[in-house]
């Protein structure tokens, strides 16, 4: 049935039906209605007329070449497509076509790149055609791994139908407060209040325009964040990664609110994660796939590790064509307490006759390919290895750990976080991040600008972990375990937000556009409470005192959650020796030498404890940072006293490792002697074990000893065949061989 003839037209180009497509759409309707009966030629022969007795209208075009595309003639559609943009360069109707065209043969780039073309054509009162341009934006942009393009996009398709319920459930199961997204990449962004008020193309409705914009207030006002940050965030709505990040970027570098810088760096490691952005990201997925040859091998293969508890979360369809699961391996467990965690080495789906493992551990997953081909050889095909940006779910799997045998949830999660906090504390903290510039977590604290950034991946992180935690039941509701208090990293780094301190100075560009100062943050004063006078209350006699009770000792400091100017400012006087090395082992991890030196004076100095006699700990960190200092005297007289202190208060049993530093610090110095004597004193003692004879070995060939070295070396291979010890005759002939050499 035609539309009114005074209702905007179904072709989207904004115009009223009776002055766009009235005159032939009669031949439009007729041609589709033949179409559903089946008469398919002569349907394309009407719609073929029609075209060619209205030329100059790209709408007819259009309409034909979508009814060839139904017939499934996609190369002709192509061709009079291309007439429809003779007539219009610009057409709506004729990008959304290609679009299609273009999905149809999985391109998802080139389709999107279409969709954004059409969006931006078509009459802000096509509704119903945006409606389903930004409905298939949102889809590719949420397979491309780009939420913040995707919410953008799915918000707009419910704003033009906001009476599809269909739509607005899609809206709430991806990006609503149930949703497994972490929150920074679910939330609703905003733009942000700038010095000066952009020009009105930001308020059009087209975020092309918006871009435009913002582009032309940050030229004028290079100086203001919000500037930067906007148009970011039109960037990432438009799925323009990397230029989105460097946008951001500009912005936290001008920011001086740390909240803001926290949202904005959050959102970069969002936009980072996003298809195309592999050599930007932190969080890579590593994959590797093989055909299933013979399924039935496999899942034999799959029934062996369900016994051996290697598999979590299987899940599979009723018609046995998609199986998934994780493949998981136990950690140690000291004592049998009934609760057994375990760690994901890979995540494992078998589709369409296709293996696929993936995991963010590169070596783990090749491992569980590994174990697959030589459990079941030619079961499966030829591995074949692949990289890309990882998903959200899978960004801190490093640091979790699952349940495979619960005798207590509180027993699994006590498990669970003790697992995070070394994972983020110990390991994440020290490692190389490229948002960072290649600075670790901990060097980047001490960084005005990397400190910005690094507020903001912390925030990430701990959203994710929110996302993807596993989960427990409590009361008959689901809950996510909790699995680690991210302050506490932010505390140890010294990356706690800061409250905002006075707004710098903008300078503003003088034009006929107004300008829109920053609020200052100042809250109304109260009205002043008239003061009453009321007769005194006639004071009732003291009570007795009560006992004050007896005093709790004070519980020891938590030194791990400690960062490097917490540990600088204990007085160590005041601290144990165990206290001493705890807080040493603090700074090491926070790789703070100077400190973890001064507590091991501390507590080396400390008087003798016999609960705690052994002080070998805060002698190895002393002579290990005097070796840093390149005082080798001092770290030597360091051995010979601890040696000293170990003989007297521990009975001697450091007295090997001691014996090692000295040997080792005497041929460093050119004491070959004095190093000789240390080694023949420890081998007399220890005539067995092998290690002694190549830590000799190698000292004689550090200090360019060739002869020593080889006497060594010969020791250890007459000692290696008496013991049947292939280890270490393999090691002693390689040695031997390069004393010889060093001989000639």
């Amino acid at each position: 049935m035609a539309p009114n003839p005074y209702d905007s037209c179904p072709c989207g180009s904004g115009k009223k039906f009776k002055w766009c497509c009235a005159p032939y759409f009669d031949k439009i309707e007729q041609a589709l209605d033949l179409q559903q009966q089946g008469q398919h030629e002569t349907a394309v022969r009407v719609m073929d007329a029609a075209a060619n007795a209205h030329p100059t209208h790209a709408p007819v075009w259009g309409y034909y070449a979508h009814l060839l595309y139904m017939e499934g003639q996609l190369e002709k559609a192509e061709e009079v497509l291309q007439k429809a943009f003779v007539v219009n360069e610009n057409f709506a109707m004729g990008h959304l076509l290609r679009g299609i065209f273009r999905q149809q043969e999985g391109e998802v780039i080139g389709a999107l790149m279409l969709f954004r073309k059409a969006a931006d054509a078509y009459d802000p009162q096509a509704h119903d055609q945006l409606t389903q341009v930004y409905e298939m934006i949102a889809r590719n942009e949420i397979v491309l791994n780009r939420p913040v393009a995707a919410r953008a996009a799915l918000e707009l398709a419910a704003h033009y139908s906001p009476a599809d319920g269909e739509l607005r459930e899609q809206f709430e199961g991806t990006f609503g407060p149930e949703a497994r997204l972490p929150a920074a990449a679910r939330k609703k962004y905003t733009f942000r209040k700038t010095v000066k008020a952009p020009s009105a193309d930001s308020a059009t409705g087209r975020m092309s325009d918006a871009k435009r914009a913002f582009e032309a207030l940050t030229a004028a006002v290079p100086a203001d964040p919000a500037g930067w940050f906007n148009l970011g965030l039109v960037r990432a709505w438009l799925g323009e990664q990397p230029a989105a990040v460097e946008a951001l970027q500009k912005s936290i570098e001008l920011e001086w609110d740390d909240a803001k810088a926290e949202e904005t760096a959050a959102l970069v490691e969002v936009l980072r994660c996003a298809h195309g952005m592999e050599n930007d990201t932190d969080y890579h997925e590593y994959r590797v796939y093989m055909q299933v040859r013979d399924p039935q091998a496999f899942f034999k293969l799959l029934q062996v590790w369900d016994q051996e508890r290697k598999i979590l979360g299987p899940q599979s369809d009723p018609e046995g064509r998609f199986f998934s699961c994780m493949v998981v391996e136990e950690l140690p467990n000291l004592l049998d307490t009934g609760t057994t965690m375990a760690r994901v080495v890979s995540n494992l789906t078998i589709s369409n006759g296709v293996l696929r493992l993936w995991h963010a551990n590169e070596d783990a997953v090749k491992k569980i390919a590994t174990e697959v081909r030589d459990r079941i050889n030619l079961a499966v095909g030829e591995p074949v290895a692949g990289v890309g940006p990882a998903q959200f779910g899978d960004i801190i799997q490093e640091a979790l750990a699952y349940p495979t045998r619960t005798a207590d949830v509180g027993q699994a999660e006590a498990k669970l976080k003790d697992r995070a906090s070394r994972f983020f504390e110990d390991v994440w903290a020290q490692r190389s991040l490229r948002a960072l510039g290649g600075a670790t977590p901990l060097d980047a604290a001490g960084s005005k600008l990397l400190r910005k950034r690094l507020i903001g991946i912390i925030k990430f992180l701990e959203d994710c972990t929110t996302g993807t935690a596993p989960r427990k039941q409590v009361d008959g509701k689901v809950l996510p375990m909790e699995v680690y208090d991210f302050n506490r990293l932010r505390h140890k780094l010294g990356a706690e937000l800061q409250p905002p301190g006075e707004a710098p100075h903008i300078p503003v560009p003088v034009d006929p556009e107004p300008v829109v100062p920053v609020p200052a943050a100042v809250a109304p004063a109260e009205p002043a409470t008239p003061a009453v006078s009321e007769p005194a209350p006639v004071a009732a006699p003291a009570p007795a005192p009560a006992p004050a009770p007896a005093p709790k000792p004070a519980a020891r400091p938590d030194f791990t959650a400690m960062n490097a100017a917490d540990l600088a400012g204990l007085d160590v006087e005041a601290l144990s020796a165990a206290d001493c090395e705890d807080a040493m082992r603090a700074s090491l991890k926070l790789d703070a030498r100077e400190l973890a030196v001064k507590f091991a004076k501390a507590g080396a100095g400390k008087p003798a404890d016999a609960a705690r006699p052994d002080r070998y700990p805060f002698f190895a960190c002393i002579i290990t940072g005097a070796i840093a200092e390149g005082d080798t005297a001092a770290a030597l007289q360091y051995a010979h006293d601890g040696a000293a202190y170990d003989a007297a208060h521990n009975g001697g049993k450091r007295a090997n490792e001691f014996a090692v530093r000295t040997g080792q610090l005497s041929a460093r110095r050119g004491d070959v002697d004095g190093a000789v004597k240390a080694f023949d004193d420890l081998l007399a003692r220890t005539p067995d074990e092998p290690k002694f004879y190549i830590t000799a070995t190698e000292a004689m060939l550090s200090a360019k000893q060739g002869a020593k070295a080889l006497q060594f070396a010969e020791r250890g291979l007459a000692k290696a065949r008496s013991l049947n010890n292939r280890d270490l005759e393999g090691a002693c002939l390689e040695l031997s061989e390069a004393a010889k050499r060093m001989m000639k």
